[in-house]
């Protein structure tokens, strides 16, 4: 789907384009694709008209597909759908397609719970379900609603089951107030994702904000999406540093892309109709993340990120290699991309690891995928958005040598009884064992809690040891013996998430913890792995022994570790000073320099983009153009290694055009993307703090400033909030420049070269 600019550029004219294509037969539309491992290959699972306009999809626990259909897209009215399809002969083609609900308003994900679906449909997250058996859903409730109604294609999406009895969903930019219908108690998801319970109704928020699409790898990590990053990693919840006010506010979210790449593409179509300025050779138009768990492409594939372009027709995947508590997403294809697309209609933007262990491809077939809000006012009304609204296709990925069992022969798991269930935690297949864990959860059945247990002790599967576990977390039956059991696991996943859940646990009685449980947690500071690590540094806090734990916590601290792990343990700790945290977590705070103040301003930003416009025209000086660059934009911008991350990262700016910068250095706050809009927070003893929102809490806001430590802010000290509608970098800061100056800035902004930067 068509994103949100990566800076406030201004849209200045529409950029000369190919002609409108047409339609294409889907065997026509199957031939134009090339797979760089040529062992694999693409099959067609529905189309038009048993689906149109889809965006995302799931399977229930009998193995049906559900398909959001955001026909309404870009700009219609209660237009969107949800079809059932079924597999009913097992040929890999859905054959049978049913209207499942309709009138929703621009659905945007679905997920498979108790008999039914949950649909984000901004402002509601709604709970469908067909109760009579004729394929249509009679049972529609508001499960929360409050979410923000924003641009149609930033809207909250990307329900995904967490393993833990929680669902989790991303914000997709367009933020809310949450809350349950009938009740008054709403929930800010300024800048935030979220999690809720679907059962209970508890909802809460967590660190960063995803574009279109969140996904969870086999452990229950979670990864964001970004459309011109393609995978960040959450490395822990930020709720475990809340309490800590010298961490309260630190990053938790890491971006995975190595040094120095700058998000390239390589499209097969030529360069796509559209009518800004924006880049179509490097990331623009991400979404759809997905860690695929399937078996159907061989094990090379297992566990790699998958990511549609979809602005450039083509699919790209990334390979996460751990690094310390984290990982680097490295490109997988060099040159060249997973899939590529010769028809411009193809518009991959989600995926799904399917039943039968292939990967699943949303293509929103249709010429457009751009959303008329980022294109200039004049043009708005002179295309028709929504030319091919009528077709849609899904289509499977898997080896020609190898094909998978069809998902059309999928067990019906609801069928199952909790044994069979639990038995199937062993299987290889990850839908199928995700889904019967999900249904043992959803069940809460006392006779399933025996064999759990068993589980979690007998296992050959590590994964089958971990899914039990989260299975008796998420209905409190994980009793002491069996977390002591896990905290020794073999496998460093089983026991950095025991640490997670030994931490969380309510331990009765005077006595608290056990001292075995304890001296687990303790141990694991001296584990080999990183992950385990930091999860010990973050138990560490419940260990009642001030002794142990302090022991424990010195060895987390040494400045060889990981720097995740030892911002794990300043949070453990219950007594450190600011300077002992920057000593044993140094960072770029350290070395910020204040951020540009122009003095004055011409109020006329178009006037000063006029006056300079002649810059464009001139032979730009580089090495004098990074100088500038290094004074004036470092301070508030992340740089092929350097910098800060305050506004957008830069190191994939050398994409845009020399009109598209003079207008971004000249008037920052033409067209603002919502991430980048600065507020003032007003406080009562009349002080004022202007930022980004950094994260948020129901006790504390995050800001974050400009060539200044991020401020932590109680709210009970907050009279007041306001968005200015402005961006936070400063009008004026063409003060004192020549037209050679700004020349010899585009020059550098062009051509980057981080070498050249003053020390």
């Amino acid at each position: 789907m068509r994103n949100a600019l990566l800076l406030p550029f201004a849209i200045l004219a529409a950029v000369a384009a190919p002609l409108p294509s047409a339609p294409r037969p889907p065997v026509e539309e199957l031939r134009s694709f090339q797979f760089a491992d040529t062992n694999l290959m693409a099959e067609l699972v529905a189309a038009e008209p048993d689906v149109i306009s889809p965006v995302a999809l799931g399977w229930d626990a009998a193995g049906r597909m559900f398909v959001a259909e955001m026909r309404d897209y870009p700009n219609a009215n209660h237009g969107g759908s949800l079809r059932l399809l079924e597999d009913r002969d097992g040929d890999g083609r859905h054959e049978s397609a049913k209207l499942f609900a309709d009138r929703l308003s621009f659905p945007n994900s679905v997920l498979p719970w108790n008999g039914g679906v949950l649909v984000t449909a901004a402002p509601d997250l709604l709970f469908l379900k067909d109760t009579d058996g004729d394929g249509r859903a009679d049972e529609r409730r508001v499960l929360l609603t409050g979410f923000g109604t924003g641009n149609q294609q930033l809207r909250a999406n990307g329900l995904t089951w967490g393993f833990d009895g929680w669902v989790y969903g991303a914000n997709g930019r367009s933020d809310g107030q949450v809350r349950r219908p009938g009740s008054t108690n709403a929930v800010s998801l300024r800048g935030r994702d979220f999690r809720f319970r679907p059962d209970s109704g508890e909802f809460e928020t967590l660190a960063g904000r995803s574009q279109f699409g969140l996904a969870m790898d086999e452990w229950g990590r979670r990864f964001l999406s970004w459309n011109t990053i393609p995978v960040r990693h959450e490395v822990m919840p930020d709720r475990y540093l809340a309490h800590h006010a010298l961490v309260a506010g630190a990053e938790v979210l890491a971006d995975l892309l190595p040094p120095g790449d700058g998000g390239e593409v390589f499209p097969l179509t030529s360069a796509p109709r559209i009518f800004n300025n924006e880049s179509s050779s490097h990331f623009n138009a991400l979404s759809g993340l997905t860690l695929f768990r399937g078996e159907a492409l061989g094990a090379d594939y297992r566990g790699n990120a998958f990511v549609g372009e979809s602005l450039a027709n083509l699919v790209h995947r990334r390979v996460l290699v751990p690094a310390g508590a984290s990982f680097e997403a490295r490109r997988a294809e060099e040159g060249t991309e997973f899939l590529r697309g010769g028809d411009p209609w193809f518009h991959p933007v989600n995926f799904a690891t399917g039943p039968d262990g292939a990967l699943y491809v949303v293509d929103f077939y249709r010429e457009f995928v751009e959303h008329p809000d980022w294109v200039p006012q004049e043009m708005r009304d002179q295309v028709s958005w929504q030319t091919g609204r009528d077709h849609g296709r899904i289509w499977r990925v898997v080896r020609r040598d190898a094909r998978p069992i069809r998902s059309g022969r999928a067990p019906n798991l609801a069928a199952l009884n909790d044994a069979a269930l639990v038995g199937l935690l062993e299987t290889t297949n990850s839908w199928q064992r995700e889904t019967a864990q999900r249904l043992l959860i959803e069940r809460r059945s006392a006779p399933s809690i025996e064999p759990l247990r068993a589980m979690t002790r007998s296992a050959r599967l590590p994964i089958a040891r971990f899914l039990a576990g989260q299975a008796l977390a998420a209905q409190s039956a994980l009793d002491p013996s069996t977390l002591a059991g896990a905290l020794k696991d073999a496998h460093p996943a089983v026991r950095a998430k025991a640490l997670e859940l030994a931490m969380n646990r309510t331990w009765p009685g005077l006595a608290g913890m056990p001292p075995e449980i304890a001296s687990a947690i303790a141990a694991a500071a001296d584990d080999p792995g990183a992950p385990v690590r930091l999860w010990a540094a973050l138990a560490l806090r419940a260990v009642p022994d001030n002794s142990l734990r302090e022991s424990a916590l010195a060895k987390l601290l040494d400045p060889k570790r990981d720097r995740w792990v030892r911002l794990a343990a300043i949070s453990s700790m219950a007594a450190v000073t600011q300077e002992q945290a920057a000593r044993w977590l140094p960072g770029p705070t350290s070395t910020l320099k204040p951020a540009p103040k122009p003095t004055t301003a011409d109020p006329d930003r178009q006037r000063v983009v006029e006056r300079f416009a002649p810059a464009l025209k001139l032979s730009g000086n580089r090495s004098t153009g990074a100088v500038a660059f290094g004074n004036s934009c470092l301070a508030c911008h992340y740089f092929q290694g350097r910098g800060v991350r305050v506004g957008p990262d830069l190191s994939g700016i050398s994409a845009r055009p020399p009109e598209d910068l003079l207008v971004a250095i000249l008037d920052p706050s033409r067209q603002v993307a919502p991430e980048y809009t600065a507020y003032e927070i007003a406080l009562t003893d009349g002080e004022t703090v202007t930022g980004l929102f950094a994260s948020e809490t129901e006790t504390r806001i995050t800001v974050r400033r400009p060539g200044a430590q991020d401020a932590n802010i109680p709210r009970h000290q907050i009279r007041s909030i306001e968005t200015t509608g402005k961006s936070l970098m400063p009008d004026g800061l063409e003060t004192g420049m020549s037209r050679q100056d700004l020349a010899d800035l585009i020059s550098f902004l062009r051509d980057p070269d981080a070498s050249l930067l003053p020390p």
